[in-house]
């Protein structure tokens, strides 16, 4: 386990945000957190990462585990270009391969004992290099990059002079490069075209770490993750699969409680209406068995009757294909006359 949060609790003034859930996240397991807008979903992710601190309940990230975060409104500034911008989070790998390479030119002025220490570091320091994947670092910045929608001719521009989705872009590539043990990612598909998009889901199917994703885009979800963590009226659920498997077993679990619930609404008014046509009687006999059944009655706990599914559509719409999530995007844009 990487991640596991305990009776969470989060309130602002008079408005409950989260009352009552607990969820955890496996080493590897990619997992979505879902729930109308307002639901609590950011609240949530910022009480993981510390920037919210719940009112109550327990958030516990295993020691040694490492943790990413891309905020849904996350723009980087920066007057490096989108290339280097990248490389500082490659920063430790990238001051190894300058020591790397300082040493070689000395290892030529060297003799003796100085050289055969100096040759045993040189090992070291190469060996650590190759362990984590110094050799083809250059190639995986390039990789994301370009998986992002970045061509080459855009790695040299400016951070500081693109769009909000470009810096966006640049700034999940980023967290992607870092490969922290969990990734906390707040709509990462947008501003991604399809390629993109298509490129995202097999990167994190294929991430060595837990991803935890806040989406309303439920093919990308399909594709992606194998757990469901819905916020819902301040309660937290955890349902295992895909996000058509969660809206079934959800459907399957409210329509078993709204049978529940009419059933008991019905044995009550039964009730209810023995005890009104035993009191018509009015015969003492009739009186105590009529007082009797109020006495079970009492004891009845009310069931709640189930929220209506406020996300469910009453209509839809296949398209032929699926585009990205940002249909046109217009930029810099100027008319004169």
């Amino acid at each position: 386990m990487v991640l596991a949060c305990h009776n969470l609790c989060k309130a602002f003034l008079e408005q409950t945000i989260v009352k009552t859930g607990s969820f955890h996240i496996e080493d590897r397991e990619k997992a979505a957190l879902i729930g109308i807008n307002g639901a609590g979903k950011s609240t949530i992710l910022k009480m993981i990462v510390g920037e919210l601190a719940p009112d109550s309940g327990d958030i516990i990230l295993t020691k040694g585990k490492t943790l990413g975060y891309l905020a849904q409104h996350q723009i980087p500034d920066s007057n490096r270009s989108i290339l280097e911008e990248l490389k500082t989070a490659k920063a430790d790998i990238i001051r190894l391969e300058e020591e790397i390479r300082k040493t070689e030119q000395e290892l030529a002025d060297l003799t003796g004992d100085t050289l055969e220490a100096r040759l045993l570091e040189y090992h070291r320091m190469t060996a650590r290099f190759e362990q984590e994947s110094g050799y083809s670092y250059q190639s995986e910045l390039t990789g994301v990059l370009k998986g992002l929608g970045f061509t080459e001719e855009e790695f040299t521009k400016p951070v500081n002079t693109l769009s909000g989705g470009q810096k966006t872009r640049v700034a999940l590539g980023k967290l992607l490069i870092t490969k922290p043990d969990i990734l906390l990612l707040d709509e990462p598909t947008n501003h991604l075209d399809l390629n993109s998009i298509t490129w995202l889901e097999t990167y994190l199917m294929n991430y060595p770490g837990a991803v935890l994703i806040v989406s309303h885009d439920r093919y990308f979800l399909n594709r992606v993750v194998t757990k469901i963590v819905e916020i819902e009226h301040g309660e937290i659920m955890t349902y295992l699969g895909n996000y058509t498997e969660y809206a079934a077993k959800k459907k399957q679990l409210r329509d078993a409680r709204l049978k529940e619930y009419l059933n008991q609404q019905q044995e009550i008014r039964h009730q209810e209406a023995v005890i009104e046509k035993l009191r018509s009687f009015n015969r003492e006999k009739s009186i105590r068995r009529a007082e009797s059944r109020e006495k079970l009655l009492a004891k009845i706990t009310p069931l709640e009757k189930p929220e209506e599914d406020t996300a469910e559509l009453h209509f839809a719409l296949e398209p032929s294909c699926i585009s990205g999530n940002d249909v046109l995007s217009i930029e810099h844009l100027s008319k004169s006359f």
